[in-house]
Order: C-alpha cells, then sequence, then structure tokens
C-alpha cells in the first residue's frame, strides 16, 4: 500500500478483503454498497485519512515498510519475504496465498 501523504513509501496492511459502507446521498436517501478486492481497501485507505490515520501505523512492524525504489529490486528479496506471495504479486494487486 502506498499513499501521497507518505511520498516514497510502500508498506503492507491487513485489510479486510470486503467492505460496506452506508451514508445519506444528495437526496437525504440512506445508500449502501458492498466493497470488495481493491476497491475495498481503497475504500478502508480513505476512511482511515478521515479518521487522521496513515498507512505506516497500520503496518505490523517496521520490517513491513519499504522505501517506493526498493520494490525495482525485489527479485532479490528472500522467496517469502515479508509475506507468502509478496514476491509475484504486483503492485497494486491483492494476493489471494495466505
Amino acid at each position: 500500500e502506498g499513499c501521497l501523504s507518505v511520498p516514497g513509501m510502500r508498506g503492507w496492511v491487513q485489510r479486510p478483503r470486503v467492505a460496506f459502507l452506508g451514508g445519506y446521498d444528495e437526496s437525504g436517501e440512506w445508500r449502501e454498497k458492498r466493497l470488495s478486492g481493491l476497491e475495498a481497501r481503497v475504500a478502508q485507505h480513505e476512511f482511515d485519512h478521515l479518521e487522521g490515520v496513515l498507512f505506516p501505523a497500520k503496518v505490523p512492524g517496521t520490517e513491513f515498510l519499504v522505501p517506493q525504489a526498493s520494490f525495482e529490486g525485489r527479485d532479490e528479496w528472500g522467496q517469502e519475504w515479508p509475506s507468502k506471495g509478496s514476491r509475484v504479486t504486483g503492485l497494486g494487486e491483492l494476493c489471494d496465498e495466505k
């Protein structure tokens, strides 16, 4: 995960794959939406901003924060670092491996 509020940094943030949003539209009608995958991840990331939280506060440890530039050399990362599937998952993609 990355953010324009934290330029040059990327990190691994665990988030639910599904999120539910609810709120009133411009006509005062209640709306609900189920989000999944990348759409759910982005919504949760942006909601964190409303709460004053940036993604580095959500990573499990500093070893899960890396400079954006290091992604260019990720072929040199350990096979399972920092988690299973990280090495083969492209930027912005989700990995189904646990």
